[in-house]
């Protein structure tokens, strides 16, 4: 069975002065690779503050796996050819008088959708 990043030990380090009601937590962790590291974590608990970590790893290594791979102009040219085939499935299959309600609110939901996967990379653990 493999293992599996482990928080062992958790500290209160300081609350902040900035943001009332957050904290800074020092969270050990062990890796996978049994290796030891000690990370700054940011929360209003220490239970979110934790949640804040292991987001920050998955979107690592999803970064790592993924989206560091394709350039930009790959992007852009699938969220055009999403947009496209999602306008092209409306077109075949909602009555013609309706059709230009259905393409803006395609538009606006998957412009929605994009911004809103765009912004949960863009959640960081950060100083609070």
């Amino acid at each position: 069975m493999k293992s599996k990043r482990k928080a062992i030990h958790a500290e209160l380090r300081k609350e902040s002065q900035t943001f009332d009601g957050w904290l800074k937590y020092e969270v050990t962790i062990k890796n996978e690779d049994d290796t030891i590291e000690t990370i700054p974590a940011y929360g209003k608990d220490l239970q979110d503050a934790l949640s804040r970590v292991v987001h920050d790893h998955k979107v690592k290594k999803i970064e790592d796996k993924v989206v560091g791979k394709v350039p930009l102009t790959g992007w852009v040219i699938a969220w055009f050819l999403g947009m496209v085939l999602t306008i092209s499935l409306i077109y075949g299959n909602v009555e013609y008088r309706y059709m230009g309600i259905w393409i803006v609110a395609d538009i606006l939901i998957y412009t929605f959708m994009t911004l809103s996967l765009s912004n949960w990379f863009k959640l960081r653990n950060t100083r609070k």
